[in-house]
């Protein structure tokens, strides 16, 4: 067995696009024709064609965005008030999580402490 010093390189695979048949595409059901995928080269004319809008219709379409920008606004406020709200839960959460893991540890040791003193008074009992 022979060890190389230099890495292999290879090659990447470039396959070409897959050509399936009109009368083949006609006969397939929706879900398994191919969709037409738009080229990534030159947007197309209506993409490219410019708008002019009658006075009317820009009137319109300023007020549908300023009406988006008031709702966009009105959820980031709700989203930020409802993110001081749960920080201040979890907050609040954490002291109870603290406070009553402390009561428990002292009911152990107050439980621990009545065990041991029963222990010692059946060993006193039982030394005499």
């Amino acid at each position: 067995m022979f060890l190389c010093q230099h890495p292999i390189e290879r090659k990447l695979k470039k396959f070409n696009p897959l050509v399936i048949p009109k009368s083949l595409q006609a006969a397939l059901p929706f879900a398994s024709k191919p969709k037409d995928i738009p080229s990534r080269g030159r947007p197309l004319l209506e993409n490219r064609r410019a708008v002019v809008m009658e006075p009317h219709e820009r009137k319109v379409h300023a007020l549908v965005q300023h009406l988006r920008l008031i709702r966009n606004e009105k959820i980031k406020k709700r989203k930020l008030k409802d993110d001081k709200k749960r920080k201040e839960i979890e907050l609040q959460k954490a002291k109870e999580e603290q406070l009553l893991k402390k009561r428990q540890r002292e009911e152990r040791r107050e439980r621990y402490r009545e065990q041991d003193k029963l222990k010692k008074k059946i060993r006193r009992n039982a030394e005499d």
